[in-house]
């Protein structure tokens, strides 16, 4: 990692994260050692050991953990590889440096899992006749994930039969999710031209972070 992104790291210690697309570790930690200790080609990059931490017990079935070993073909004492599902939710427990390397400990947590049910259930009740499936589209839309809500809607036109959805909320939505994609293109090029200019305008720069969100 290179160190702007540790220090996004710092700044977020003891808050829930999440990880885009399926995360693969290992059991042993001798060998992660020695993935992260390889040379560095760039020179701006600092070695980072990542230390995942499952309490399968309090997860439930929320969180799909699976070992990998039973599909490679070479078994290997020292390669016991681990994988997890993409939408897991970790709370940053601490970035420590640690001899030549950062040490960045995460938990997984089902707190991101109850933040989505809580905002399905209170979306619900406001808006009763939209079904689940659009209103999970609308979470990823809400949640600043345009291009996963983008496909998720349009697999929903392409297999209408078969999901038995309403035409006009799957496009209205559809619509709303392609209108904040090309807002985003806008603001992308405003919060662009405030930084390069000599003298940054703070109220014109807050104004677009605020509706970035």
């Amino acid at each position: 990692m290179i160190s702007d992104q540790i220090e996004k790291f710092k700044e977020n210690d003891g808050k829930l994260v999440s990880m885009n697309g399926f995360l693969t570790t290992t059991t042993f930690r001798s060998t992660a050692l020695k993935q992260v200790m390889k040379p560095l080609k760039q020179t701006d990059l600092i070695h980072v050991l990542l230390e995942l931490q499952f309490n399968l017990q309090h997860l439930g079935n929320r969180v799909i953990v699976a070992e990998t070993s039973q599909y490679n073909e070479i078994s290997c004492e020292e390669q016991e590889d681990i994988i997890c599902n993409s939408n897991v939710t970790f709370r940053l427990e601490s970035v420590i440096m640690n001899e030549q390397m950062y040490l960045i400990k995460i938990s997984a947590s089902n707190e991101g899992h109850l933040i989505q049910e809580k905002y399905i259930k209170d979306s619900h009740r406001q808006m009763e006749d939209i079904s689940i499936r659009i209103l999970f589209g609308r979470l990823m839309c809400d949640m600043g994930q345009w291009d996963q809500s983008q496909h998720f809607f349009e697999n929903l036109l392409n297999n209408l039969n078969y999901y038995n959805e309403d035409l006009a909320k799957i496009e209205r939505s559809l619509d709303e999710v392609l209108q904040w994609k090309e807002a985003q293109k806008y603001y992308d090029r405003a919060y662009n031209r405030i930084m390069n200019t000599k003298s940054i305008r703070i109220k014109d720069l807050a104004y677009i972070l605020f509706d970035i969100g």
